[in-house]
């Protein structure tokens, strides 16, 4: 027992001793049952960002970003659509021009009866084709005759000069000739006896004329023009012969268009135009 008791303080100061190690090394070991598990924090992720270092070399240059597809830039995009090719006018209709005409400009007359079918033809190459008209007008009551008589009521067959423009009204726009503006002193001669036979004339006759056809007269000569017929003053052989308004019905020995179609014609007219008038 005394062995026992002398070993016993012995082995208390080595533990001491230990102990002590133990602290100075931060190593204490414990009876205690460890609490860590219920305070250890769990595993942290450290993120460290790091600034870039300014580098002397050059960098790769990042790829141009493509620009955003706006419908405009599509529109831009786009080849133009060839244009359509413009509708091809169609051919005008011909017109039947006596032979022989050469003029550039016709006004053509097909008589039936004392009915008439009048187109405006112009050249074209080597035929003749419709440039207005056709137009429904009027001729002489007893139709057309290549035999032409003063009085007999029928228009004269045949081609003619056009000439100058008369009228109760100013000029339409005659783009063949002069215009005159009739009054009650104008007249037309139709004396087959007198010197100024089938010609303008101012009355009073003063024994110049024993018959003169009046031109201030309205509606038919509000428009009117010269076809020149017998323009040698063959006595007898007919005078007077016009171009005027349309009155519904036959004339006297003239031709007739309606207002609006003569008047297109008469605008229509150049220099040297000529009116063929057939049955």
């Amino acid at each position: 027992m005394r062995a026992t008791r002398t070993v016993l303080p012995w082995l208390a100061v080595t533990c001491l001793l230990a102990l002590v190690g133990a602290c100075q090394s931060g190593s204490i070991p414990s009876a205690l049952p460890s609490t860590a598990a219920r305070t250890t924090p769990g595993p942290s992720v450290s993120v460290t960002i790091a600034n870039p270092t300014p580098s002397a070399t050059p960098t790769a240059k990042r790829p141009t970003p493509r620009p955003i597809a706006t419908p405009a830039r599509l529109m831009a995009t786009l080849k133009p659509a060839a244009p359509k090719p413009a509708p091809s006018k169609p051919a005008r209709p011909g017109c039947n021009v006596p032979s022989g005409v050469t003029s550039r400009q016709v006004v053509l007359v097909d008589a039936l009866g004392s009915a008439a079918t009048i187109r405006a033809c112009e050249r074209s190459g080597s035929r003749y084709v419709v440039a207005l008209g056709p137009y429904a007008g009027h001729v002489g009551r007893n139709g057309v005759s290549s035999a032409k008589r003063e009085g007999d009521l029928r228009t004269p067959a045949g081609v003619f000069p056009l000439r100058s423009g008369f009228g109760v009204n100013g000029n339409p726009g005659l783009g063949a000739a002069s215009w005159l503006r009739v009054d009650a002193q104008d007249v037309w001669v139709d004396d087959p006896g007198s010197a100024q036979y089938n010609t303008h004339q101012r009355s009073p006759a003063s024994g110049r004329w024993d018959s003169a056809e009046q031109l201030q007269q309205s509606p038919e000569y509000r428009y009117a023009q010269v076809i020149g017929y017998n323009e040698a003053r063959v006595a007898g052989a007919g005078s007077a012969i016009f171009l005027h308004v349309d009155q519904g019905h036959s004339t006297s020995g003239c031709v007739s268009l309606p207002t609006s179609a003569l008047l297109s014609v008469m605008r229509w007219e150049r220099s040297g135009v000529v009116m063929a008038i057939t049955r």
